[in-house]
């Protein structure tokens, strides 16, 4: 952790000052200490140069088994690709450069995806994750300037009201148990005007939907790793999925896998992504309009049409 990066944290119970004590310190910033609470007298702990604020990864334990194993799957860094930087784009209602300079928070940033490319465009970047995934993301980002790691409860964020100038948060809130109450702690952390870049699953997909949910009342209570392992299954079926009406009905239909990405291991992870997420949910283009025009956001714009539930919008000065 930066030293400098105390001063933007504090106690999520109480929102008072935190102190540092017993400090260690590797390659210029704290590898371990104690975060003291000013008010409240909490603790939390500095461990592998991130803050935890949370004893464990609870509901999102998958996310630390699927970023793990698939650190690098999904980095334009490391594929060669620019998928993610293109994806990415997409989110906004404007050019991507113009986040230079920004201080904008990544919730629930998994191994740093598109906290990458927030940095390529200069934004100063405070990756947050319930899940050890923060240690996938600090591992694939460390060496790069104006970027922050937390380990914490999107319910109950250590930052004051008012902190970012933006916020986004792709593919995420779906995966906590209350996606609108997710969204309702996040909009006070953002700055008047500040923009809130969203994405959630859509619940169009009637058919998906059901055939996914059955499978998941197995899958869920699977052993991560064993899970994996059957997540291979995308790989031939990447090749059935070409077959005429037969393949698309098969991998879409009859057994839901990822095939419309470019690499084996991104489509095992999405694979294993889907099938493993202790909680899903899916929403209309209605239900996240009104998550933001209940909020008091305004110039609220659906972006990146495709099959999840896109949205940008500021918050009302």
């Amino acid at each position: 952790m930066r030293e400098e990066f105390l001063g933007s944290l504090v106690c999520p119970e109480c929102k008072h000052n935190l102190i540092v004590e017993n400090a260690q310190w590797a390659q210029g910033e704290i590898e371990s200490g104690d975060l003291s609470c000013t008010g409240c007298s909490q603790h939390y702990p500095i461990q592998q140069f991130i803050p935890r604020f949370v004893a464990s990864d609870s509901y999102a334990d998958a996310f630390t088994v699927e970023w793990t194993v698939f650190r690098t799957a999904q980095l334009d860094s490391q594929t060669g690709l620019n998928l993610s930087d293109n994806t990415f784009q997409q989110f906004f209602n404007f050019p991507a450069k113009q986040l230079a300079g920004k201080l904008v928070l990544d919730a629930g940033c998994g191994k740093g995806r598109f906290a990458e490319i927030a940095l390529n465009y200069g934004a100063h970047v405070v990756c947050i994750d319930l899940s050890y995934a923060i240690d996938a993301a600090h591992k694939n980002l460390k060496d790069r300037v104006n970027i922050d790691f937390v380990q914490a409860d999107i319910f109950k964020l250590p930052f004051r009201s008012e902190t970012f100038d933006g916020i986004y948060s792709h593919g995420v809130l779906h995966h906590t148990p209350d996606p609108d109450g997710a969204f309702k702690a996040l909009v006070p952390l953002l700055k008047q005007s500040g923009f809130f870049s969203l994405m959630v699953y859509a619940s169009y997909n009637k058919a998906y939907i059901q055939t996914t949910t059955f499978y998941r009342k197995l899958t869920t209570r699977l052993p991560k790793r064993l899970l994996l392992y059957l997540c291979y299954l995308a790989v031939p079926l990447y090749y059935v999925n070409k077959i005429p009406v037969l393949g698309p009905f098969i991998t879409r239909i009859l057994l839901p896998v990822s095939v419309n990405f470019p690499t084996h291991r991104w489509r095992i992870c999405n694979t294993f992504d889907l099938y493993s997420p202790k909680h899903v949910f899916f929403y209309t283009h209605h239900d996240v309009f009104q998550w933001y025009k209940q909020t008091g956001f305004t110039d609220i714009t659906p972006v990146n049409p495709g099959s999840g539930i896109s949205y940008i919008g500021a918050k009302a000065s």
